[in-house]
């Protein structure tokens, strides 16, 4: 019952503090909040972008050019082989036959270039059309398809430089999107805990008097570690709040088609023209806030009062 008692009593001074000295308290969450919102922002972004390049490398195409004269099973069974094969995916292959590929011809090469060909009589064969899982393995997977039975060529040859700077390009933006990323956590530590070193700056006073009459140090620490899990979860909730605001305003302006306008750069049309979601990545988010602001809470309180408490 004592212990209870106690426990209690320290919460309830936590709680107190933090009504008692609004100013400060104030400044920690306005700080902490900014923090929070770039690192949030930051992290959205990051995510965006992720899901743009890992659609448009599951969308990358190579075609599987077929012999003339192979039959419908020799067919079947070539498909289920490409299926079959590491980093191609299995359930988005496409087989286009002779008219299609006519079509398709006619489409990208224009009218004019195909005079006297018909969709019965021309020299574009028929194709499986495969995605994969994985664009760097692209070489390697057409290596591998090259050596099937009734494949006659494919086209990853002849869009190695464009994957190629798909890849290049991805990984650029996962350094970028990490090293920005540890920028802004190790800043947003810095800031926070400057910010909570004044707070307790500003009461060294009451924590020497404390330490005077007998109190322990986790005593009288403990009433700012509450504190600081307090001033995380309001900054916390304020910053998620504010992110979705701001997140949801950005999602329906011009900025999603402006991502759609850039993966067709690429020759791809991925569908891709608007963010993602904000509750697909909320979970993430509130993990990170939440670690965040009462982490830096903690820690900034407790480490914050280490020099006060030698008296």
């Amino acid at each position: 019952m004592v212990r209870y008692n106690v426990i209690s009593y320290l919460i309830g001074d936590g709680i107190k503090n933090i009504t008692k000295n609004k100013k400060s308290t104030i400044s920690a969450i306005v700080v902490m909040v900014v923090t929070m919102l770039t690192i949030g922002l930051c992290f959205v972004t990051g995510e965006n972008v992720k899901a743009v390049l890992t659609e448009m490398e599951e969308g990358y195409p190579i075609s599987v050019y077929i012999e003339d004269g192979t039959t419908e099973a020799e067919k079947a069974k070539l498909e289920e082989q490409l299926k079959e094969i590491e980093f191609v995916n299995g359930g988005n292959i496409k087989h286009v036959n002779k008219k299609e590929a006519y079509y398709e011809a006619k489409e990208k090469l224009g009218e004019s270039v195909l005079v006297g060909y018909t969709e019965d009589e021309h020299p574009f064969p028929e194709s499986f059309v495969v995605t994969l899982t994985n664009l760097e393995k692209s070489s390697e997977v057409s290596e591998k398809i090259q050596k099937l039975d009734h494949v006659k060529d494919t086209s990853e040859k002849n869009t190695t430089s464009q994957s190629k700077k798909l890849v290049s390009f991805r990984k650029k933006i996962n350094i970028i999107i990490a090293v920005v990323g540890g920028a802004l956590s190790i800043f947003s530590i810095i800031i926070i805990g400057n910010t909570i070193k004044l707070t307790v700056h500003a009461r060294r006073k009451e924590i020497s008097i404390m330490k005077y009459v007998g109190a322990t140090n986790n005593f009288i620490r403990a009433p700012f570690v509450v504190e600081g899990i307090i001033i995380g979860l309001i900054s916390s909730l304020i910053s998620v709040t504010m992110l979705g605001g701001i997140y949801v305003w950005v999602k329906r302006s011009v900025i999603g088609n402006l991502l759609g306008g850039y993966v067709k750069n690429f020759g791809m049309s991925v569908g891709m023209t608007n963010l993602l979601p904000f509750d697909q990545i909320l979970t993430k988010i509130i993990a990170i806030f939440l670690v965040l602001g009462i982490g830096i809470g903690v820690f900034g309180s407790a480490r914050s009062m280490k020099k006060y408490l030698k008296v």
